[in-house]
C-alpha cells in the first residue's frame, strides 16, 4: 500500500501583510453598533477558525450571529465512551443523527462561550426557503494520499453537497435579509483546508450575495477565512487578535471533536496537533475595505450651542419684529402676512439650530431669545414702542400681541418637528446607511466607466 501522507491544515496568524487591516468592520462603525454573521459548516469550525474573532467583538458589544450549515454527523468521535455515536463504529445504529443532536448541545455550550447572540442551522428560521431541506447532512470527508481532503464517495442523498446549492444559497439570502448584517465571515475558495463542506458553504455564501444584488440588505464586507498563505494574493488582508482562553474554553466544548492538549495547542481525532491561535486572518471576498466615511456628525458644545441659538434668536426676533406688523388688504379685511413670515423666522430658525448641532433643547433656546428680543422691543421704550402689544388695538397692536405671546408657541412646534425627525435623520446618518449611499455611487460610476469604455473600443 503507498503510503499518504499526515493531514495538512493551514497555520493560522503565522503570515501577515504588511498593509493588512486589523479591523473586520467597515470605516465609521465602532462594535456597539457592528451586526456580524458568521457562516460555518459544521459545529466547531466556527471555535477553531474563528473563536477569537468572535469573542473579540462580541467582548467589545458587537451583535454576533452564527449560521451552520449542518450538524456534523459524520464527524469522527474521540471519547471511546461516545463511540457508539460515531457513524459506522459497533454500537450505532443510526446514520449520525444522534451525533448531530449531541454536537449541536457542544455548539450551544461552545457559543455561549464565545458569546454569540443568536445561532441557528441551515434550514431553520431565519435561514429557510422554498425548496430547501429542513435539516442538511454532513457530507462528510477523506484524507487523500497528498493530505488533502477528499470528496466522501459515501455522502448521504440528503447531505450539503448533494443537494442543489440553489435553495441553499436562497436560504442565506433569507438569513441575511432577517439579520441585517453588517459584515459576513465565512470561508474562502479552498473552504480553509478544502473539506468539501466548507467549499460548499463558500459557493453558497457568494450565490446569496447575488441573489442580494445591490439591495439594502447585503452586508458592507464579506470576509473569507484565510486557508494557505499566498504572497501573490492581491485581496485585502485582515487580521485579528482575540483571546486564546476564550477559544480554548469554547474547544474544550466541542469534546467529540476536540482534545485541548496544551495551553496553546489542540488536537483532532487524527491526532495532529495543532496551535491555538488568537490571531485569525481573513481575505476580502466582497465590498469595498478602503472606503472611507466622514464621521457621523455629533452634538455641539455647550458653548457653540449658547453662541449660535443666541445670535440666532436675537436675529429672528429683530427680523420678524421688522415685518410682523406688515398688512395687506382684501377688501376691507387685513391680512396677517407679515405676522406670517415672522413666525416661519423663528421656526425654522429654531427647527436649524437643532437640526445643525443636533441638540433639541436648541429650539427652545432660540426661542427664548427671540421672545426677549421682542420683549425688549416692545416695553423697552413705553411711550413709543417698536412692537405694538394691545389687543384693544387691532389689526397693529392685536399682530403685535399676538407676535410676542405666539413666539414661544413657535418654538415648541419646531422642538415638536424636530423630534420626529430625530429618528430619521439619525438613521441616515447611520455608517450602514452613508457606506450604502456610496456604495451605489461607486457601483454607478463604474457602470458608467464601462460603458464609456464600451463606446470607445466601438467600431
Amino acid at each position: 500500500m503507498p503510503e499518504t501522507s499526515a493531514p495538512q491544515y493551514p497555520a493560522q496568524g503565522e503570515h501577515l501583510m504588511k498593509n493588512a487591516k486589523r479591523d473586520l468592520l467597515p470605516s465609521g462603525y465602532t462594535p456597539s453598533e457592528a451586526v456580524m454573521l458568521f457562516v460555518h459548516a459544521h459545529p466547531d469550525d466556527e471555535t477553531t477558525a474563528t473563536g477569537a474573532t468572535m469573542a473579540y467583538y462580541a467582548k467589545k458589544g458587537a451583535k454576533v450571529h452564527l449560521l451552520t450549515l449542518t450538524r456534523g454527523e459524520m464527524g469522527e468521535v474521540i471519547p471511546p465512551k461516545l463511540q457508539h455515536l460515531e457513524v459506522g463504529k459497533p454500537g450505532n445504529s443510526d446514520n449520525g443523527e444522534a451525533l448531530g443532536e449531541y454536537r449541536t448541545v457542544e455548539l450551544n455550550n461552545a457559543t455561549a462561550k464565545l458569546g454569540v447572540r443568536k445561532r441557528f442551522f441551515l434550514g431553520e428560521e431565519p435561514a429557510t426557503a422554498p425548496g430547501a431541506l429542513n435539516i442538511y447532512r454532513d457530507s462528510g470527508m477523506a484524507w487523500g494520499k497528498d493530505g488533502k481532503p477528499v470528496a466522501n464517495p459515501k455522502a448521504s442523498e440528503d447531505s450539503l453537497t448533494a443537494q442543489p446549492i440553489a435553495p441553499q444559497a436562497e436560504a442565506i439570502a433569507n438569513a441575511i435579509r432577517d439579520i441585517k448584517p453588517d459584515v459576513l465571515i465565512t470561508y474562502d475558495l479552498d473552504g480553509g483546508y478544502g473539506h468539501p463542506d466548507h467549499v460548499r458553504t463558500h459557493q453558497a455564501v457568494l450565490e446569496a450575495l447575488k441573489i442580494l444584488g445591490d439591495s439594502n440588505d447585503r452586508p458592507i464586507l464579506t470576509w473569507g477565512i484565510e486557508g494557505e498563505f499566498s504572497e501573490q494574493d492581491a485581496r485585502q488582508q485582515c487580521a485579528i487578535t482575540g483571546s486564546v482562553e476564550a477559544k480554548r474554553e469554547a474547544m474544550k466544548a466541542h469534546g467529540t471533536q476536540i482534545v485541548v492538549t496544551g495551553d496553546t495547542t489542540f488536537e483532532f481525532s487524527n491526532k495532529v496537533e495543532q496551535k491555538i491561535s488568537a490571531v485569525e486572518t481573513y481575505r476580502l471576498l466582497d465590498g469595498n475595505a478602503q472606503r472611507k466615511i466622514p464621521e457621523t456628525p455629533t452634538q455641539a458644545g455647550i458653548v457653540s450651542l449658547l453662541i449660535t441659538c443666541i445670535l440666532l434668536g436675537t436675529l429672528a426676533g429683530i427680523a420678524g419684529s421688522i415685518y410682523h406688523a406688515w398688512v395687506m388688504y382684501t377688501g376691507e379685511t387685513p391680512l396677517p402676512v407679515g405676522l406670517v413670515f415672522g413666525f416661519a423666522t423663528v421656526f425654522f430658525a429654531s427647527l436649524w439650530a437643532s437640526l445643525a448641532l443636533r441638540r433639541g433643547g436648541a429650539t427652545v433656546i432660540t426661542g427664548v431669545f427671540a421672545f426677549l428680543v421682542i420683549y425688549a422691543l416692545a416695553f423697552m421704550r413705553p411711550d413709543s414702542p417698536f412692537v405694538l402689544v394691545n389687543p384693544d388695538y387691532p389689526p397693529i397692536g392685536l399682530y403685535g400681541t399676538l407676535w410676542l405671546l405666539g413666539t414661544p408657541v413657535i418654538s415648541l412646534l419646531a422642538f415638536f418637528v424636530f423630534t420626529r425627525t430625530k429618528e430619521g435623520n439619525a438613521f441616515y446618518n447611520t455608517p450602514r446607511q452613508v457606506h450604502l449611499r456610496h456604495r451605489r455611487a461607486e457601483e454607478k460610476a463604474r457602470r458608467a466607466q464601462t460603458l464609456n469604455n464600451s463606446s470607445r473600443t466601438a467600431p
